[in-house]
């Protein structure tokens, strides 16, 4: 569903213009400077539009300790390889290895070595994060307590390509405002207003929070993870729009 914004701005624009044609310009806040045989108008101009989500956003790190560095890089290259099977789009598999240490009254020790490895799963349907889990927990099995599996809150969100399209479709929207501005501005004017810049800007759709705070136990044999709910997302492009009128 498409919203339009700044009917309100725009009538209270017109009256400006009206205003600034038959008095001097002033200082002030107008959006509009007058020179000797020219006006230059601004507006801002907004277009938003609610998309349904079409991906399931699925962030998880795995943890896994060993004895030897070796070791750790070796669990997290096996897991990678069972996942990479799957057959799913996803991102990231960049991983860390350190060694385990902490401070005990004011020594240093270290024993072993730490590993980790990130992973944003992009799937179609919700079903698909089970089989995810289900190598994971697989591996946990193989592996006891070795491996620690934390995920972040999975989210429905608008793939890139349908973000992408509906910035096309809203600058689009925008710029045909845009020259239906310019004769109502014409009109108020008496003048001939023609598009001078058009600064469009896209706002962000939010959703990759970065931490990770929900836990699961990869104990039981059989996965089934919730379905999260689908929320509608905006996707809005906002655009200053000048005028110059002779």
């Amino acid at each position: 569903m498409r919203k339009l914004f700044l009917l309100n701005s725009l009538a209270l624009f017109t009256s400006f213009c009206f205003v600034s044609s038959a008095f001097p310009y002033e200082k002030g806040n107008l959006p509009i400077r007058a020179c000797e045989d020219e006006t230059k108008v601004s507006i801002t101009l907004e277009e938003k539009k609610e998309l349904t989500p079409d991906v399931l956003l699925l962030n998880f790190r795995v943890n896994v300790t060993a004895f030897r560095e070796t070791e750790a890089v070796n669990l997290m290259g096996n897991l990678d390889e069972s996942l990479r099977k799957l057959n799913l789009e996803y991102k990231g598999g960049k991983y860390s290895v350190r060694e385990n240490c902490w401070w005990d009254k004011g020594d240093r020790k270290c024993a072993g070595y730490k590993g980790s490895i990130a992973y944003s799963f992009l799937l179609k349907n919700y079903s698909e994060q089970n089989e995810i889990f289900k190598v994971i927990n697989r591996f946990k099995k193989e592996h006891g307590e070795k491996v620690k599996l934390e995920v972040n809150e999975p989210e429905w969100i608008v793939s890139e390509k349908r973000r992408k399209e509906a910035e096309r479709e809203l600058t689009v929207l925008i710029f045909e405002r845009a020259k239906e501005f310019s004769k109502t501005a014409s009109k108020a004017l008496g003048k001939t207003c023609d598009v001078e810049t058009i600064n469009y800007e896209k706002g962000p759709l939010r959703y990759h929070p970065e931490q990770f705070s929900t836990f699961i136990s990869a104990e039981a044999s059989v996965v089934k993870a919730p379905q999260p709910e689908k929320e509608e997302k905006s996707v809005s492009v906002r655009a200053n729009v000048k005028l110059r009128c002779k």
